[in-house]
């Protein structure tokens, strides 16, 4: 279908007219703050959606697989895990979905996206079988892998603030999944088969702050003057770009991101780096599992040790950042990874000779905390930071599709051992299998990726580190 270039250029100016205003208008003294204090809220959210099926596993396992199958728990986890591979034609919908944000602004994808991730947790709420879980389930991690609040952060922060108010407004996030423990002890009051009311606050947060977001939120700055400038050329100086230039120039796509990506050396080597650190990432999502089956810790024990599984997160989410802006993305990747081997070693120590459930709580919230910490780092802003305004949406696409893939990968090794091996050995295959994947990671980011602290969003090109 050939385009109209009449209608397009009618478009194109009202467009402009709106965006104009919109970077024009004047924002309330107070609005910064009020911002970031809704992202905040959101950010709560994406964690929950990011996290509660992992801290229930071993409940999800018994009921749709256990006692509604009469299956072993090992071989319930690893058909659960075959299971989730039917939805990742549903995840590979983000190389269409996210690109979006470099077209049409911010703000749509931030409301969407936290009013599907509360959809989400409310059908998983209403479950009463297997698959109205997984539809539940897929609702929340593909919105999840958006992380828009993220990319409102970074936009709104000054170049010398961005991993600090990353690192508190995450922080906070955390911490407030304290909410989930709470809700065990009143909602579910520890019993097994009250797992589902554990979902219902949270759905209905997620609905309410999408509201909010959408009467209140605006645009981000950094997109506004980027469309504005790329509208305000000619269709036929558009034309007469060179090939580079275009690419360059493109107001996202997945095509054009990846063609960007694979030919800066800054990006190329981050991926490769993210190709190595996601393989250590089976540990982030099993160890309700461990604690539950390999170190038989009872409900109400694991619901002591969720208390403090925010504040280790927390703790080392807060400290990433505060490294990040004052040493630099490559010291914290190096620090964060080191400190992800040691909390997870004091997990799996605390859990199996029965210390504390709070030390177990804090040790693993250390691990989640230090692993997205280093994590965030390379694949969240180092991404966004070596890349231009126009396809940073689109380019971080590729750092959630490694993310999946590689996952899936490591999945599949799983799914192999986990009927093969005793149930108390989990936590240690789990810990074998994180540290080759991150020192191969830390080798590479230092050798071969540039320093991305203290950019100029609005400037960055991508090829900054070509030479």
């Amino acid at each position: 279908m050939v385009k109209d270039p009449e209608k397009a250029r009618v478009r194109e100016a009202k467009e402009l007219e709106r965006r104009e205003k919109q970077l024009n208008a004047r924002s309330g003294r107070f609005y910064m703050l009020y911002l970031f204090m809704v992202l905040s809220l959101i950010y709560i959210i994406d964690e929950i959606a990011s996290t509660i099926s992992i801290q229930f596993q071993s409940n999800i396992i018994n009921e749709f697989f256990v006692q509604n199958m009469g299956m072993e728990y090992g071989e319930g986890l690893s058909l659960s895990s075959a299971l989730g591979f039917i939805t990742y034609p549903i995840t590979l919908l983000i190389v269409f979905y996210r690109p979006l944000a470099d077209r049409f602004g911010r703000k749509p994808f931030l409301v969407l996206n936290t009013f599907v991730m509360g959809l989400g947790l409310f059908l998983v709420y209403l479950s009463d079988n297997i698959f109205v879980y997984m539809v539940g389930s897929s609702l929340m991690g593909f919105m999840v892998s958006h992380d828009m609040q993220c990319v409102y952060i970074l936009e709104c922060s000054s170049e010398k603030t961005r991993a600090r108010n990353y690192a508190i407004i995450k922080a906070v996030a955390i911490l407030g999944t304290m909410i989930i423990p709470l809700l065990r002890e009143t909602f579910m009051k520890n019993q097994s088969k009250r797992w589902h009311l554990v979902y219902l606050a949270p759905a209905i947060l997620g609905f309410a702050l999408s509201l909010f977001a959408l009467l209140f939120a605006k645009e981000t700055n950094t997109f506004l003057v980027n469309r504005v400038k790329y509208l305000k050329t000619s269709p036929e100086e558009r034309e007469g770009q060179s090939r580079e230039e275009k690419n360059s120039n493109a107001q996202g796509g997945i095509i054009s991101a990846v063609r960007f990506a694979f030919r800066h050396r800054q990006l190329r080597f981050l991926m490769l780096a993210c190709c190595f650190y996601y393989s250590a990432s089976l540990a982030t999502a099993t160890y309700n599992t461990v604690m539950k089956e390999s170190a038989l810790m009872t409900e109400s024990a694991i619901t002591a040790a969720l208390y403090l599984y925010p504040v280790g997160n927390a703790l080392m989410t807060f400290l990433a950042g505060m490294v990040s802006d004052r040493f630099g993305r490559k010291t914290t990747i190096i620090a964060m990874s080191g400190s992800a081997v040691v909390c997870y070693s004091l997990f799996i120590a605390s859990a199996m000779l029965g210390w504390p459930p709070m030390l177990t709580g804090f040790a693993i919230g250390g691990f989640m905390g230090s692993y997205w910490g280093a994590g965030d780092t390379i694949g969240g802003i180092m991404f966004s930071e070596s890349a231009p305004t126009n396809l940073r949406s689109s380019v971080t696409v590729i750092n959630t599709l490694l993310n999946g893939i590689i996952g899936g990968l490591a999945t599949i090794v799983t799914i192999i051992l986990l009927p093969m091996i005793p149930a108390s050995t989990f936590g240690y295959m789990y810990l074998l299998l994180t540290i080759p994947g991150l020192i191969i990671a830390i080798v590479i980011i230092w050798r071969y990726v540039g320093e991305t602290r203290g950019l100029d969003l609005k400037k960055v090109t991508g090829a900054e580190w070509d030479k």
